[in-house]
């Protein structure tokens, strides 16, 4: 019989507090690995966030990542506000190690709610400073900007701390809270300036690229260059840090080289295990309780339900339009690399970890971020440049292809659930048993070895949990799930495990409407849990936006609602129209009511949710990754269906702003946009769709 670690040890009389000692023991007799940086901003940070130039703008330094969701405008929105200075007069300059204290990885839609306001306090205390020096509205002093330019540093951790910011008080605001169209849009358009890592161009720079594996685990034989020997440019093979490469002095010869070169593997997966096998929650559920408890409610399998119901959700990928480049440069033992990543600090101490760097001799150099979703978290093209760099003695860029990203990456894991549930006598609902397993989300084997695995397999993920609990009220409710280890890398995937987990509850919710012959949207507003108002709130707000009472499916024409809290703290409500078009579905309307408090910049959150919704059809209709011959099946977007223009429909979006502090968009209309989508089907078909995506089940 199957059994876990932690069970096993607690079987012998281990307490949980003795497993984790002796985890974390075993844990620390090995090397550590780099691992991210997890302290909250400070003012001692934000100090370093605001510069002056001699031509009179103020430099800043951004603590977070621009991945597309448009922050360096919303913090320029905010500097502006606070010291009266133009936007235009005010530069954003990417995250770089050399110039920015260690600082969090762009995840979780925090931006906003975590770094903002410190940074109107930073940017109020400068304008005090530039009162005293006789600034006013941006204009310069009577001795000229150069004077306070030079200074190192024009605020300091004490001034932050007792400024006195109004970005984010309530009142008339010239900028924030206002819309501002996304930085750069026009080199984004037109390409005229650059902006992502593969723009990085270098005196004497080579293209070089690892040979990748064919299969999962498979390890390198051999390997024939000689029919890439005549290709003009070509540098040769090369050896570094286990991993053996090709370089070339164009993009386009090392294309031909690699083209011409044969190797040979042995080993690795064979075959196409079948991961959501791997994750059945029913496997998991005949030994007993799952590994991990999160609402301990006591109900009884045997007991009847309204509802149980199986649903499985399959692996997917990021799908960013960028692949992964690096370009790196190594000089007099030191080490720059040009980047896009989520996570600067991370990237700066991985590769000063695996090249044996002392940390203060590497840079690394954000660059603007062509779709991160999670995915850009780790460090992996990086390394590669880097160990090329000083194998070659030349700045290096590593491009990995769309087939790179499909096979050498982290996906979302396939999770499988099983949810009962029954109302009482009176209407409200009784009993929930939410039990669910799922491939690892933050404790990934992506970047994790063996020693941290085993140190974290006795707790749960919280990537893997995060949005299981329900936001309804329940008489007795149960909670358990397990993380289970695969033989693919997984990992975070936008909103973490969020998006599968709410999409499993509102699937549950909905068919219990049904059963009981309700109406599924009165029925959520009539049993969603008293501490969530805003909920309730954006349920009512959707049902006004979209006409819902008016609203009537057929079998050709489908309407469902789905909603969802983010993080706790940020909430969205979905209607969906689904219409049968020759045989398929297709999304043909989405509204959404949208809720994360005060916001910077609305055309920017709304940006964001739009792109949630897209990602929403994705994820009902058409993504999915599949394995054959010991690797991932997709090679590229021919045969990995991202939503095409052509499958996005008409969405119209409400912004509820009342008064509440910011919490984050990112993510957050993502929960709902999926479980809309499936619940319009459900309705025109009479049956709950119970596995995604649908398309691949119809």
């Amino acid at each position: 019989m199957a059994i876990s670690r932690r069970k096993f040890l607690k079987g012998l009389g281990w307490t949980a507090a003795g497993i984790v000692v002796v985890a974390g023991g075993t844990y620390a007799l090995t090397p550590r690995p780099a691992l991210p940086h997890m302290a909250p901003p400070a003012a001692a940070d934000a100090a370093a966030w605001l510069g002056l130039t001699p031509e009179g703008t103020i430099e800043l330094v951004m603590p977070r990542a621009e991945i597309g969701q448009g922050i360096a405008v919303s913090l320029r929105q905010v500097v502006a506000e606070e010291t009266g200075f133009p936007l235009e007069s005010i530069i954003a300059i990417h995250p770089r190690t050399d110039i920015l204290p260690p600082t969090r990885g762009t995840v979780g839609s925090d931006s906003v709610k975590d770094y903002a306001p410190l940074l109107a306090k930073a940017a109020a205390a400068l304008a005090a400073v530039l009162r005293e020096a006789g600034v006013a509205g941006g204009n310069p002093p009577a001795g000229g900007w150069a004077a306070l330019a030079a200074a190192p540093r024009l605020i300091e951790a004490a001034d932050i701390e007792g400024a006195e910011a109004v970005s984010f008080r309530p009142g008339p605001r010239q900028h924030v809270g206002k819309p501002q169209p996304t930085d750069m849009i026009r080199a984004l358009v037109t390409g005229e300036a650059p902006l992502f890592a593969d723009d990085v161009r270098l005196p004497g720079m080579v293209h070089a690229a690892a040979l990748h594996a064919p299969r999962l685990g498979a390890r390198l034989v051999s390997a024939d260059d000689a029919a890439a020997s005549g290709i003009e440019g070509y540098l040769g093979l090369h050896a570094a840090g286990g991993r053996t490469f090709l370089a070339a002095e164009t993009r386009g010869a090392l294309e031909r080289a690699l083209a011409a070169t044969k190797s040979e593997w042995q080993g690795g997966m064979e075959g196409a295990p079948d991961m959501l096998a791997a994750v059945d929650v029913d496997a998991g559920l005949a030994r007993g309780a799952l590994e991990h408890v999160e609402i301990a409610g006591k109900i009884g399998a045997d007991e009847p339900f309204d509802i149980d119901l199986r649903l499985d959700v399959p692996m997917a990928a990021h799908g960013c339009m960028e692949p992964r480049t690096a370009v790196a440069q190594f000089a007099d033992g030191e080490l720059t690399v040009w980047t896009g990543t989520q996570d600067v600090t991370f990237a700066r101490n991985f590769l000063a970890r695996e090249l044996g760097l002392d940390a203060g001799r590497v840079t690394v150099i954000g660059c603007r971020v062509g779709g991160g979703f999670g995915s850009k978290s780790l460090c992996m093209v990086e390394l590669e440049a880097a160990l090329m760099a000083r194998a070659l003695g030349r700045p290096v860029k590593v491009q990995w292809t769309r087939l790179d990203e499909f096979r050498e990456t982290f996906h979302r894991p396939p999770c499988s659930h099983r949810i009962r549930a029954r109302l009482a006598e009176d209407g409200g609902l009784d009993t929930w048993h939410h039990a669910f397993r799922s491939g690892h989300v933050i404790f990934t084997s992506a970047f994790m070895g063996p020693a941290l695995q085993f140190a974290t397999s006795f707790v749960g993920d919280p990537g893997v949990l995060r949005g299981a609990v329900s936001p309804y009220a329940a008489a007795r409710v149960r909670l358990e799930f397990e993380d289970v280890r695969l033989p693919v890398h997984t990992g975070p995937w936008r909103g973490l495990g969020a998006a599968a987990n709410v999409w499993a509850i509102e699937t549950a919710v909905n068919e219990l409407a049904r059963k009981h012959g309700e109406d599924p949207l009165a029925f959520r507003s009539r049993i969603v849990s008293p501490q969530w108002p805003r909920l309730a709130r954006v349920l009512d707000r959707v049902a006004a936006l979209s006409g819902w009472a008016g609203r009537v499916s057929t079998p050709d024409l489908g309407y469902g609602v789905a909603c969802g809290v983010y993080k706790e703290m940020s909430y969205a409500a979905v209607v969906a129209e689904v219409a049968r078009e020759r045989g398929a579905m297709r999304v043909t309307r989405l509204w959404c009511a949208h809720d994360c408090g005060m916001m910077v910049n609305p055309d920017q959150v709304r940006a964001q949710v739009e792109g949630n919704l897209v990602w929403g059809v994705g994820m009902a209709l058409s993504e999915e990754l599949t394995l054959a011959e010991g690797t991932i099946a997709q090679s590229s977007f021919a045969d990995y269906a991202v939503p095409r223009f052509s499958d996005v429909p008409l969405m119209e979006i409400e912004l509820v702003e009342e008064g509440d502090p910011a919490t984050g968009a990112g993510e957050t209309a993502i929960v709902a946009a999926a479980p809309a989508i499936t619940n319009a089907i459900a309705a025109m078909t009479g049956a709950p769709v119970t596995r995604l995506p649908y398309a691949a089940t119809a």
